[in-house]
């Protein structure tokens, strides 16, 4: 009698992808990959049905200057009082760190205070605030409307000064009223700042991330890609219901489509905005 021969699940599983290539002429590691992007772009059952409308934002401060019918602007960051003069900051302290390969800053939220900003944010944009002083955000709440959608930057490495986020909940509270209620977080920020956040506070909108801190100010640029990552893969582990707008280093699709890949929802253009040529085709492609 002849002896069976015994196959491996590995052997089946290597010849079922010889025979997959050969009658579709693609790869299954590739098809993988792309059915990992198709499977974020569209979105789990558990997320909010906006995760499913991506959207690309352009952050503050460049969103005080660009508009494009393919991106939301964020304006700011405004403070409850007006703060320095942002265009003598950015000639004082906006340097390229070759040594880090990014652009750092200290700028310090330099700006002339939320009455203005609130004139110079459209409906449609995000208003990005902060608190500077102990009590700031009840003040900033009782001033911008209630249907203004807002981000909250909790993360300027810049201000010389970290403060509590407890009274970030009063915006938490009424999050619902706002299209956009955003929380900005460090590329450092610890899963127990995460936790606070979105279990005790109750955000469901989180932007990773802000500039890293360094020496030079707060670092952009492609040095933030492994820290976002990271802070993606912790929220969809921990958070699966929580919406991730991803920034950091974002240049051109590979990085789009490596921070959907991770499960980000939407994603953030920075410093691109220093090369108006090329952020300009990204923006035109983007949706396209």
């Amino acid at each position: 009698m002849k002896q069976k021969t015994e196959i491996s699940e590995k052997e089946i599983y290597t010849a079922l992808e010889k025979i997959y290539e050969n009658e579709f002429k693609i790869s299954c590691s590739e098809l993988q990959k792309r059915y990992k992007v198709i499977k974020t772009m569209v979105g789990d059952q558990q997320r909010k049905s906006d995760t499913a409308d991506f959207k690309m934002f352009i952050s503050a401060p460049f969103g005080n200057y660009i508009k494009h019918p393919n991106a939301i602007s964020v304006t700011g960051t405004w403070t409850l009082k007006p703060r320095g003069n942002r265009f003598w900051s950015v000639i004082k302290t906006l340097r390229w760190n070759s040594e880090l390969q990014g652009w750092t800053n200290k700028l310090g939220l330099p700006n002339p205070g939320i009455e203005v900003g609130l004139q110079k944010t459209f409906p449609s944009d995000v208003l990005s605030i902060a608190e500077i002083d102990r009590g700031d955000f009840k003040k900033l709440y009782s001033i911008i409307p209630e249907t203004q959608s807002i981000e909250l930057n909790l993360s300027c490495p810049n201000i010389g000064k970290s403060l509590p986020w407890d009274d970030a909940e009063i915006f938490a509270r009424t999050k619902e009223k706002r299209k956009w209620c955003i929380c900005k977080v460090s590329p450092t920020v610890t899963p127990e700042d995460l936790e606070f956040l979105i279990t005790k506070l109750g955000f469901t909108q989180i932007h990773a991330s802000n500039t890293l801190p360094t020496q030079y100010g707060g670092l952009s640029g492609q040095s933030l890609i492994p820290y976002t990552l990271d802070i993606i893969r912790l929220i969809r582990e921990e958070w699966p219901g929580v919406t991730v707008i991803a920034g950091g280093g974002v240049s051109d699709f590979g990085a789009v489509y490596e921070y959907l890949g991770e499960g980000a929802n939407h994603v953030a253009i920075g410093s691109l905005a220093f090369n108006w040529f090329k952020m300009k085709r990204l923006l035109n492609d983007w949706n396209s």
